[in-house]
């Protein structure tokens, strides 16, 4: 009898980098979230807006109607991401102004004058 012996090859993954993990990973999830929430949305206002004899149709072919919300929000995905950029530049932006504000505030208040 022969005998093979079983080789294992042990394939190393690279490390995941920082930015990896604590930026991109949450961004697309996120993303991932809000266009399933869009698409979870629009299904539902189509399915139970109008006519309430097609809740059977919801319940009958769930399967199908859940690849078609995974596929349409994987769609999405990029759109959302630009929305959630414009979103956070908007708010950087006003936040940077806030503290802009507030720090011409406190320098005239203090008598100082303000650069």
């Amino acid at each position: 009898m022969s005998t093979k012996a079983s080789t294992q090859t042990i394939t190393t993954a690279s490390p995941e980098s920082l930015i990896s993990r604590l930026i991109i990973g949450p961004v697309l999830f996120i993303s991932f979230l809000v266009s399933l929430f869009l698409v979870d949305k629009k299904i539902y206002t189509s399915i139970f807006g109008s006519d309430s004899k097609q809740g059977g149709y919801y319940h009958s072919h769930q399967r199908k109607l859940a690849k078609s919300e995974m596929d349409q929000a994987f769609q999405q995905k990029n759109r959302v991401i630009a929305g959630l950029c414009m979103a956070s530049g908007v708010a950087v932006a006003v936040v940077l102004w806030g503290i802009g504000a507030a720090w011409m505030y406190l320098g005239r208040r203090a008598g100082g004058v303000a650069v």
